[in-house]
């Protein structure tokens, strides 16, 4: 895992709808400086949080070969941002 200052400028959002659906994905760093996906979704209509889950990545590269994939499954599914 890499560690070090946060690199700010590679960190990708972004934010999908579809419906009363939403869905988030970013590629960004956590305190250590390790790469994280963190995707969260839910109902866009209701007054809650939706749910979230994170993965760790070995390195930026891996992280944004997930982050991009999340992305082309979002087209697929018909979300549009």
């Amino acid at each position: 895992m890499q560690h070090g200052f946060n690199q700010l400028e590679l960190w990708q959002h972004s934010i999908w709808q579809k419906d009363t659906r939403f869905y988030t994905v970013e590629l960004c760093q956590d305190l250590f400086g390790n790469w994280i996906v963190l995707k969260t979704w839910g109902s866009a209509v209701k007054l809650d949080f939706g749910r979230s889950n994170s993965l760790v990545c070995p390195d930026y590269q891996t992280g944004l070969i997930e982050y991009q994939k999340h992305l082309l499954k979002r087209i697929k599914r018909g979300y549009t941002n």
